[in-house]
């Protein structure tokens, strides 16, 4: 697990630990990143606790809930994690003050490798029911694509500021791509701050805007105005991915970035306002 991932999961924890503990409805959630060398995880970021007595606890490999599931890279479940048999109790001292009875510890996981930890626990005597274990996995998938989806963001950017340097064209490609991979994630203030970064990295190459690529049209790259011209003409996102060779997702996150780009409330009023400024025949 690369250093970079370590961090940038560290930095979407706080958020995403806060968000879990009111999708699921749960009294506690808690995580943390891999530490350096891989075979434990610190507690960094809490939402409901009672006290500080996690924070800061560094949960080791195959030792307790979290170190079970971190061995296993699978969710590991208890329904009451004081008196269950099954793991063992080296975190007794920092669990007990916060009064918890169920908890699911489920790994974070990046290319097959587990990134991090989050748990999410009750303080009455109910089980984490199915559904509960549902959002959190769903949470937690959530939270993997958008790790992927950034650290894959942040390499093209840094491909692309190489390319740049050699040839300023180049850049208008890897911007577009950038977009439409950058409209995938799912958390709203991680989209806009991934955007600000492609234009951070516009202004520092160029000193202006955007170079214009081939066939590019206005604000839209040349790959946008392909698929808004194919939506003008009617077809639907299954058949512009098999015509341009892209994924229905694909075709997706560029029709969205179209229509952040000209301020479109969807896309039929995409293609009337490119019309309109004849972005598009």
């Amino acid at each position: 697990m690369t250093g970079a991932a370590v961090r940038e999961l560290d930095r979407m924890l706080p958020h995403r630990v806060h968000a879990l503990r009111r999708e699921c409805a749960v009294d506690l959630t808690f995580g943390g990143p891999l530490d350096a060398g891989g075979g434990s995880v610190t507690i960094r970021h809490l939402d409901g606790n009672l006290g500080q007595t996690l924070r800061h606890v560094r949960v080791r490999r195959g030792s307790g809930l979290g170190g079970k599931a971190l061995a296993q890279r699978r969710p590991v479940v208890v329904r009451d994690y004081l008196s269950t048999p099954h793991i063992v109790h080296a975190y007794d001292h920092a669990v007990a003050p916060e009064r918890v009875g169920a908890v699911l510890a489920l790994p974070v996981r990046l290319d097959g490798d587990v990134a991090g930890l989050v748990y999410l626990a009750r303080r009455d005597s109910l089980p984490l029911g199915d559904r509960t274990a549902a959002r959190a996995a769903a949470a937690v998938r959530s939270l993997e694509r958008d790790l992927a989806i950034e650290l894959e963001v942040r390499r093209r950017l840094a491909e692309g500021s190489s390319a740049a340097l050699r040839d300023t064209r180049a850049l208008g490609d890897v911007l577009s791509e950038l977009e439409a991979a950058i409209e995938l994630v799912a958390d709203q203030s991680a989209r806009q701050r991934l955007h600000q970064v492609c234009e951070g990295l516009l202004n520092f190459v160029t000193g202006s805007g955007r170079p214009r690529e081939p066939g590019a049209r206005g604000p839209l790259s040349k790959r946008e105005v392909e698929v808004l011209e194919h939506v003008a003409a009617g077809a639907s996102n299954n058949d512009i991915a098999a015509e341009l060779g892209l994924m229905p997702n694909t075709v997706k996150a560029y029709l969205r970035s179209v229509m952040r780009k000209l301020g479109a409330e969807n896309r039929t009023h995409a293609v009337w306002l490119a019309r309109t400024s004849r972005l598009i025949d």
